[in-house]
């Protein structure tokens, strides 16, 4: 039986909530167990656009993944992330930093879909769903802002393009 994964919006560092978009949802209501082993590691970006333009800390940038079960605590995964080059979302009016996996978390990422396939082989239904989360730490370099401003997106493969998790969600900052 096929586990439908949920992906939901990026999950900050700062206290906030958005909803994702429509469209994203419609393009992901297929996306299963068997979507996440068949991605390639290599293929997965990040792009964060920041307003006011801000930089992020580098070392800060994750991609978290958490595998929910039925009998059981959450399974959770995070993935680091490097600088990427290459097209980035089509947005005339935005500055992204895009960001892909690192070689550990290429490495990681697969272990996971191995672990995904064996429960498969053994007809296990450990994992029950699974939620996708953008993590990072923005670098105000002096006196941050009253709200940011931020939108991901998410590339899971270069055939179905560029998710949007959120779509300029303000956030306040606290100090």
């Amino acid at each position: 039986m096929k586990r439908t994964i949920i992906l939901l919006a990026a999950c900050l560092l700062l206290p906030a909530c958005a909803s994702i978009p429509l469209g994203t949802l419609w393009k992901l209501r297929g996306f299963d167990e068997n979507t996440l082993i068949q991605l390639e590691p290599a293929d997965l970006r990040t792009a964060l656009s920041l307003a006011p333009d801000v930089d992020v800390q580098p070392e800060s940038v994750k991609l978290s993944l958490e595998l929910a079960r039925d009998a059981s605590e959450p399974e959770r995964h995070a993935f680091g992330l490097e600088p990427a080059t290459g097209p980035g979302p089509f947005d005339r009016d935005r500055r992204y930093s895009l960001w892909q996996l690192d070689a550990a978390g290429r490495q990681a990422l697969a272990s996971v879909q191995r672990s995904l396939r064996a429960a498969q082989a053994n007809d296990s239904k450990a994992y029950t769903g699974a939620t996708f989360s953008v993590n990072f730490r923005p670098d105000f370099q002096g006196k941050p802002p009253e709200a940011l401003q931020v939108t991901v997106q998410l590339l899971l493969t270069p055939e179905d393009g560029w998710l949007l998790l959120l779509d300029e969600a303000k956030l306040p900052i606290t100090r």
